[in-house]
């Protein structure tokens, strides 16, 4: 979808019936960090203490309502917590990995937040651990092969993970640490969660909050993102109406990888998926090994793959295809990001978005997607 993002700051506001306290307390020890100075922040509050010769440190303070802390030495890896305006929160930590291998208590949420990162950095370790294994190692007459196995490899491990997150969030719907695990990713192009995939488990985390924190700043703004996000999606889907099944797929051209031009109804006499991608677009680079799988699979009997992108820088766009072991099938993109024209004329407004054209020019599926396609081709061309 096109660039919907939840704003996850620093500062989530809740409710309080606490009003009158001697404040929260956040201490701890960090291993060899004698002497440095650590901070201590939310949106409107920051701090700073120099930890003592025994490694030791300690904050206090007064809030209104519970907030978002970050404790750090370098903002760019700070330890999350979920401060109550009386909280005695205790941290013990190394200066050497620092967010990746902490303990806090205290707090609950601070440490279902703390459980939550570790499945995340066990998971990454692993797929980081897979890719030495494979990729590195591998020979070049073997790399294509060696580069399906790790992608298969490493999208079971962020699947398993993805469900052990699920599994948290069913039993804990109106913790705000889910909010953190919305927003979990490898790096900044690889969300591990999206809404055009997750949507249950953002309706649920929502209503949940609503429910048990109808007052809440916080709840409310989230509510309001979810509400935007739906209208927007049926905004999307009344416009992508206007390309129906049954109608002949528009024929439009567009430059290959090389800059010749090329025509959608070059492919005519073959079942072709058109598909509309992205180089940034991380739901599209996770259906990537499904489209492959597809193709490996029934390219003999005639099925093609034409991706059109919506990149807007060349090189972007030709590493995605190599990363992604896509260079079996044709390329296009005019490079006009969102302007894209043949984009505008199949009217998509989310990626990734493909439609199925039959030999004779005819759209017969739309969105296509994982074992889906499998099943549709299938069905064609085992009669």
């Amino acid at each position: 979808m096109k660039h919907i993002i939840f704003i996850f700051g620093t500062l989530f506001l809740l409710n309080s019936c606490n009003t009158n306290n001697d404040g929260y307390k956040i201490s701890g020890k960090i291993n060899g960090a004698k002497g440095k100075v650590i901070y201590l922040a939310s949106s409107n509050i920051t701090d700073s203490v120099k930890i003592n010769d025994d490694n030791i440190f300690e904050f206090t303070g007064k809030i209104t309502e519970p907030d978002f802390f970050n404790l750090y030495f370098d903002k760019t890896n700070p330890i999350l917590l979920f401060v109550d305006s009386i909280d005695k929160i205790n941290v013990e930590a190394d200066a050497s990995n620092f967010a990746q291998n902490y303990k806090v208590t205290g707090s609950v949420t601070s440490e279902q937040i703390m459980q939550l990162q570790q499945k995340l950095n066990t998971t990454f370790n692993e797929v980081q651990k897979l890719y030495k294994e494979t990729v590195l190692t591998a020979d070049s007459a073997h790399i294509d092969s060696i580069r399906t196995v790790f992608t298969n490899e490493s999208n079971a491990l962020v699947e398993n993970h993805r469900k052990e997150i699920f599994d948290f969030i069913k039993k804990n719907p109106s913790s705000f640490a889910c909010l953190t695990a919305l927003y979990q990713a490898f790096d900044s192009r690889s969300p591990v969660f999206n809404y055009d995939f997750d949507a249950p488990y953002y309706n649920l985390i929502d209503s949940a909050l609503m429910v048990k924190y109808p007052n809440s700043k916080h709840a409310k703004e989230f509510h309001s993102q979810i509400v935007e996000i739906k209208q927007q999606l049926n905004r999307e889907e009344m416009m992508g109406n206007e390309i129906r099944e049954g109608m002949e797929a528009p024929d439009f051209e567009v430059p290959l990888t090389n800059g010749t031009p090329i025509k959608l109804s070059s492919f005519r006499g073959n079942y072709v998926l058109l598909d509309f991608w992205a180089s940034w677009c991380s739901p599209c680079r996770q259906e990537n090994p499904n489209v492959v799988i597809a193709f490996n699979k029934f390219q003999k009997k005639g099925f093609r793959v034409f991706q059109v992108s919506l990149d807007k820088e060349k090189d972007a766009w030709l590493s995605a295809i190599n990363k992604d072991g896509l260079g079996q099938w044709k390329h296009g993109s005019d490079l006009q990001f969102w302007n894209c024209a043949p984009a505008k004329l199949y009217a998509v407004q989310s990626i990734p978005s493909n439609f199925l054209i039959d030999p004779k020019g005819k759209i017969i599926a739309k969105n296509l997607r994982g074992q889906q396609l499998i099943d549709v081709l299938s069905n064609i061309y085992n009669k």
